[in-house]
């Protein structure tokens, strides 16, 4: 057996290295400071800085220093600090922001039922999820550390200004939309 758990989204690991399949001109045209810069020297570095900016976009979908410039209609500016971001999500086992603040919320105890099932039965050393890096070295003890934010919001938290444009509004009215439809179905069937 090769003691491997696939995932798709459950957990993953985004790597500090750009992947082998990346594009190089979307990671160009992501590297730039503003949108209305001219496309940048195709350089090792700039697309690092490319990959980067792309996880933080991928991860938060409005990321806390990609800002609307007010002086120029429809043109982004990347500000200080995004790396800094960036530094925070990767070369770790986490549950991708997109998943725990949209999906895992809806039923955190069907969650925690789930990750207390695979983490007690399953011996697995290696986790392949389908998205970002793989196979990542990890035990049951690891996957099921990545959970505890189900009982504590604040444990392995990611930054607030990250989650607050993007993930966070669209999670609040996911739930606010489970919380209406539990209401009228538990109403319509009195």
């Amino acid at each position: 057996p090769s003691k491997s758990m696939i995932v798709t989204d459950a957990v993953a690991r985004i790597p500090r290295h750009i992947p082998e399949l990346s594009n190089p001109d979307n990671l160009l045209l992501v590297s730039k400071t503003s949108t209305s810069d001219p496309p940048p020297d195709d350089t090792p570095a700039q697309r690092l800085v490319g990959w980067k900016k792309n996880c933080l976009l991928i991860s938060y979908f409005f990321p806390e220093h990609e800002e609307l410039d007010p002086q120029k209609p429809g043109v982004v500016t990347w500000t200080e600090g995004w790396e800094d971001n960036f530094d925070q999500l990767a070369d770790r086992l986490l549950v991708p922001p997109v998943v725990r603040t949209l999906l895992y919320p809806q039923n955190p105890t069907k969650v925690k039922e789930w990750v207390h099932h695979v983490s007690t039965r399953w011996e697995f050393t290696s986790i392949i999820p389908a998205h970002w890096d793989a196979p990542i070295a990890a035990t049951p003890t690891q996957f099921r550390d990545c959970f505890r934010f189900l009982d504590d919001d604040t444990i392995d938290a990611f930054p607030d200004n990250d989650l607050k444009r993007g993930l966070k509004p669209l999670g609040d009215l996911a739930l606010r939309g489970l919380s209406s439809s539990s209401s009228s179905s538990s109403s319509s069937s009195s």
